[in-house]
């Protein structure tokens, strides 16, 4: 075989491969072969031997001459389908190309693919060409045709009824074909389609008002659609008196179920991998499930909470929370071109309208950040729900610990309770409790420049340092010094009489050092990314800041590593006094240097004030 067609084969082996989500070794394990081998084959060094290629072709979805003998036309896909019920015809299709043009009745009899029940049937298929990818459907009864006459239709432009056309590949949101009825007596609704689409309906109900049924048509009808998207092409079947809805921005469409709505695959949330403070996580998987790619850095850079630094004098957990003294989320929303809603302490007699929205959101593909879903008032996200929106699902950074207990799982309960999780759950674990405060996304809209959501990241440095004590919950500047003269007051540290709330004070002032060491990181990170966004002036005052920021996580870090072993020896049982009163010794070294190390810090802080000030001078 010359060297051309080798190399038709072999990119037609890669680009197969690639299309059935295999990599180059995954390929090689099935086929049972070596990775080289694979990799020869791809780059036209040699031809799969004759013993690999019925194996080959099964797991690339098409025929041996396929590979061997490579046509103008390719079948990548080929379903037959009802909207509910979908027969692969792929390799079928495959063996009746004719090098350019294949010709077909699309028939139940002539495919082999029985489908029961009276929806409309439709055959989608998904073709490469020289040219590129393309798209294409064709109503049961019909002919399908594709040739060198075949036209390519542009975004926005349906097939006419009764011809052949095809879509190119990567095509934003489109319905390209609508039906109502049933395969015995149905007729085309794109018009009134389209006349909903203009209105922007969230949902579209499938009823004699919205689609008059035909007046010889006493069976149950249907609203079936063809729809495009950067996916491919899909068929959905709505029967009457049910709803169809837009989910995930507009971008696709599924059919209402009151029942359960579960968004799979949002990322998993944990401590200790760089992203320590719960809400900022808590967005970011959100928004990478609504695909806004933005970083964990950069949620705590546009939303300001790079910046806070909090302290209750109670020495209480929750000026570790985001938002417990100062309002981040709205510069945050604002920046990402959001609107959002927060619902703050839902009173019993409000749960069920909110019980609603949440559906709703879910519904439409929508995440709703919640505090308090399991464990302990710490940020999640509600990620679907059950019973008819009875039980949530969620999304913590207290699932991993529950995870691994059911990955061990041995007893026949243990192994339910991982396959309710796992399976029927989307591997998400259900709430234990109402959430006390909830944010939902809105609407898109218009987003500031990125200079602008820099300008405003400084400002928030600067007023949230300069911010005053609210609720108990001291911040910026005086967050400082309250912290500082807490580790001063000896009586709240006292082991022989008050041991327990010691060790209390202990863990909360440990994770105050990891909230302000994870904020600070983060605002280097953000920084980093921004600093070509300004002048030269100010782009050296951005870059102090980000090196002072770098500079107080990393003392801090050290210190946190160093103190960690006395902390823990003072959670122990002492056998003598000497024992004792070196701990307390320990305890109170321990205190005093970090102390020191805070007044560092605050002068650090004091000098980024004063930069972020007149950077924001220098940028108006």
């Amino acid at each position: 075989m010359n060297r051309p067609d080798m190399e038709k084969i072999g990119k037609r082996i890669a680009f197969l491969r690639k299309e059935r989500g295999y990599t180059g070794e995954a390929l090689a394990e099935r086929l049972q072969v070596s990775p080289q081998a694979v990799s020869k084959w791809e780059n036209a060094k040699c031809l799969p031997e004759t013993s690999v290629l019925p194996a080959l072709a099964e797991a690339l979805g098409c025929s041996i001459d396929n590979l061997l003998c490579p046509r103008e036309i390719l079948i990548l896909e080929a379903v037959y389908t009802d909207g509910q019920t979908q027969v692969p015809v792929t390799r079928f299709l495959n063996g009746l190309v004719r090098n350019k043009d294949i010709s077909i009745p699309v028939n139940e009899t002539f495919l082999g693919a029985s489908i029961p029940g009276d929806r409309l049937k439709v055959l989608t298929i998904k073709y490469q060409t020289p040219e590129g990818i393309f798209f294409s459907y064709a109503l049961q009864n019909q002919m399908f045709v594709l040739d060198n006459r075949t036209p390519v239709l542009k975004q926005g432009a349906v097939i006419p009824e009764g011809e052949s056309a095809c879509y190119g590949d990567g095509q934003s949101f489109q319905i390209i074909g609508a039906w109502y009825g049933n395969e015995k007596v149905f007729s085309s609704v794109m018009q009134k389609m389209m006349h909903y689409e203009y209105f922007n309906w969230d949902k579209i109900p499938v009823n004699q008002e919205t689609f008059p049924s035909d007046t010889a048509s006493d069976d149950t009808e249907y609203l079936t659609l063809v729809y495009l998207n950067k996916e491919g092409i899909h068929v959905i079947s709505c029967p009457e008196n049910e709803t169809v809805c837009y989910g995930s921005h507009r971008t696709a469409l599924y059919l209402e179920d009151h029942g359960a709505c579960i968004l799979k695959e949002i990322k998993m949330l944990s401590w200790g991998e760089g992203m320590d403070c719960p809400w900022a996580g808590a967005l970011w998987a959100a928004l990478q499930y609504m695909g806004e790619n933005y970083s964990y850095h950069q949620i705590m850079g546009m939303s300001g909470a790079c910046w806070r630094t909090c302290f209750t004098e109670v020495w209480d957990y929750s000026c570790t929370d985001a938002l417990v003294a100062f309002d981040y989320a709205t510069p945050l929303f604002r920046s990402l071109g959001y609107s959002f809603r927060m619902a703050d302490r839902v009173e019993k007699q409000e749960r069920k309208a909110e019980r609603l929205a949440v559906m709703e959101d879910i519904r439409s593909g929508k995440p709703v950040l919640a505090i308090n879903l399991r464990v302990a008032p710490e940020w999640g996200v509600i990620t679907g729900y059950t019973e008819e929106g009875a039980r949530f699902l969620c999304r913590t950074y207290f699932d991993r610990e529950i995870f691994e207990k059911l990955e061990q799982a041995e007893s026949p309960a243990e192994k339910e309770d991982r396959r309710i999780v796992f399976e029927e759950n989307q591997g998400y674990l259900f709430t234990d409790s109402w959430p006390f405060l909830l944010i939902h996304f809105g609407d898109r809209e218009a987003a500031p420049s990125p200079l602008e959501t820099l300008r405003a990241s400084l400002f928030m440095l600067a007023a949230s340092f300069r911010g005053e004590e609210t609720r108990g919950y001291y911040q910026g500047k005086g967050a400082y010094e309250a912290w500082i003269r807490g580790l001063a007051r000896e009586s709240d540290f006292r082991l022989d009489s008050d041991r327990e709330n010691v060790l209390r004070r202990l863990c909360v002032n440990d994770s105050m050092l990891v909230s302000l060491i994870d904020a600070r990181e983060s605002a280097a990170c953000y920084l980093e990314e921004s600093a070509a966004l300004l002048q030269e002036g100010s782009r050296e005052h951005l870059e102090k800041i980000g090196a002072n920021c770098r500079s107080l996580s990393g003392m801090l870090t050290a210190f946190r590593d160093k103190s960690s072993a006395a902390a823990d020896a003072c959670s122990l049982t002492y056998n003598t006094d000497v024992e004792f009163k070196a701990a307390v010794s320990k305890l109170g070294e321990m205190r005093r240097e970090q102390t020191v190390l805070l007044e560092k810090a605050l002068l650090l802080e004091e000098e980024n004030c004063r930069l972020a000030e007149l950077i924001l001078e220098g940028t108006a």
